[in-house]
C-alpha cells in the first residue's frame, strides 16, 4: 500500500515537471536565455516542489520502517509456529512413552485412581486401576492412521487434522491411541479458538477414557475454555474440581492462578 502511494506521488511529481516544462516552453519563447534560466530556477525552487520531494522522502522512510516491522513479525511468527510444532512433538512423545510403560509401571492406572477417587470408593478405584494396567493392543493400521493425523496437527493444519482424528476414532474407538487422539481433538479446537467444541472434545476424553494420563490437562483446558467464553461460574467450578481431584499437580497450580485472576476481576 505504501509503495503504491510513493509511486503515485513520483508520477505526480514527474507530470508536474513535464507540465512546468511545457509552460516554460510556451511562456519563454520570446525571452532571452538569461530570462529563461531565471524562470526555470524559480520553478525548481518553488516551495511546492520542495514539499513534494520532502513528502516522497518521508514516505520512503516510513515504507522502510514498515518493511522492517513486517520482517520482524514474520520471523516471530515462524519461531512461534516452530515452538508449537516442537511442543506437539514433545507432548506426543511423552504420551506414547506413558503408553509403552503402562504395563510395567502402571502409570496410567495410578492416574485413573486419582481421577475416580472422588466418584467411587477407594477399593473400587483400586480394582479398576489394576484391571486396566495392561494397555490395549495396537490394532492393524492403527499406528499409521494415528501418525498421519498427528503429522497434520504438527504442521498446524488444524481442519484436516480434526477430520483425520475423528475418522481415526470411528475406526479405532477402543484402540491404544484412541485417548491420545481424543486429547488432540480438544487441542486442535482450542488452538483455533473454538472453545465450545474444545469443551466437548475434552469432556469426551474424560467420559470415554477415564484412565488417560491427560485427564488433569483436559479438566484445566475446560476451565480455560469456559473462562474464554466469559462463563466464569462454570470456569470456577471446573478449576475447583481439578484442584480437588489432582492436588499438588502442575495443572492444579495453573488452575489456582486462573482462579485468583477471576476473583480479582470480581468473581465469587
Amino acid at each position: 500500500m505504501m509503495q503504491r502511494i510513493i509511486t503515485k506521488t513520483v508520477i505526480a511529481m514527474v507530470a508536474g515537471l513535464g507540465l512546468a516544462g511545457t509552460v516554460v516552453a510556451q511562456d519563454t519563447s520570446k525571452m532571452s536565455v538569461e530570462q529563461r534560466l531565471s524562470r526555470m530556477e524559480q520553478l525548481l525552487n518553488s516551495q511546492g516542489l520542495v514539499d513534494l520531494l520532502l513528502k516522497v522522502e518521508s514516505l520512503q522512510t516510513e515504507l522502510q520502517r514498515l518493511q522492517g516491522q513486517n520482517e520482524e513479525q514474520l520471523h516471530a511468527l515462524q519461531e512461534l509456529k516452530q515452538r508449537q510444532r516442537d511442543l506437539y512433538i514433545d507432548i506426543d512423545r511423552r504420551l506414547l512413552q506413558l503408553e509403552r510403560n503402562a504395563p510395567a509401571s502402571g502409570a496410567v492406572g495410578s492416574t485413573s485412581g486419582q481421577a475416580t477417587s472422588s466418584a467411587v470408593p477407594a477399593a473400587t478405584a483400586a480394582a479398576t486401576s489394576g484391571a486396566i494396567a495392561t494397555a490395549p493392543t495396537v490394532l492393524e493400521g492403527e499406528q499409521e492412521a494415528y501418525q498421519e493425523a498427528f503429522n497434520l496437527l504438527r504442521e498446524l493444519r488444524y481442519d484436516k487434522a480434526t477430520v483425520a482424528f475423528r475418522d481415526f476414532l470411528k475406526k479405532y474407538p477402543d484402540g491404544r491411541y484412541a485417548h491420545i487422539a481424543q486429547y488432540w481433538l480438544g487441542e486442535a479446537s482450542y488452538a483455533q479458538g473454538d472453545f465450545k467444541q474444545a469443551i466437548q472434545d475434552y469432556k469426551k476424553l474424560i467420559d470415554n477414557y477415564p484412565n488417560s494420563p491427560k485427564l488433569a490437562e483436559a479438566m484445566l483446558k475446560i476451565g480455560y475454555s469456559e473462562y474464554e467464553l466469559k462463563n466464569t461460574q462454570a470456569a470456577q467450578a471446573s478449576l475447583e474440581r481439578l484442584i480437588q481431584t489432582y492436588p499438588g499437580t502442575t495443572e492444579a497450580g495453573q488452575a489456582q492462578n486462573l482462579l485468583k485472576k477471576i476473583r480479582l476481576k470480581g468473581g465469587n
